[in-house]
């Protein structure tokens, strides 16, 4: 099980990575249209990690609440990672839908896709991290 741990966790914290850098260098390399070829690939990657994110957290609630022991680390990173899933999977559903690129969905793709991008860079290097300390032990 310590494999599979540290597995999952460098998984989560690659795809961090990779999707912190492209945060970054986004609008050095982007040509302006509406086609992020890049991002539509590792948005697939992401998926995996966000689901990822979201059980690994869901399980270490469930541990916490049942020895009595209050995190609030630990709170705050499922509940992020609730937030995550479901903003990720609410704007990777407009971007699947050819029709989603005009008018007002245009805008809320430049607007949320970059807290989608923030947001899972913390929660998966913080689930990473957690992952890579448990399968020590």
């Amino acid at each position: 099980m310590a494999m599979v741990n540290k597995a999952v966790a460098v998984y989560l914290m690659l795809t961090a990575l990779a999707v912190a850098v492209l945060f970054m260098i986004t609008p050095l390399i982007h040509d302006g249209g509406d086609d992020y070829p890049i991002w539509e690939i590792l948005n697939y990657f992401m998926v995996a990690g966000v689901l990822v994110a979201l059980i690994v957290n869901y399980m270490c609630k469930r541990k916490q609440d049942a020895s009595d022991q209050s995190d609030l680390a630990g709170s705050l990173v499922f509940y992020g990672a609730i937030v995550l899933t479901m903003l990720f999977f609410w704007e990777w559903f407009w971007t699947l839908n050819p029709d989603s690129e005009t008018g007002n969905a245009a805008i809320s793709h430049t607007v949320y896709f970059p807290l989608v991008d923030a947001l899972y860079v913390v929660i998966a290097l913080t689930t990473g991290r957690e992952l890579w300390r448990a399968s020590g032990e």
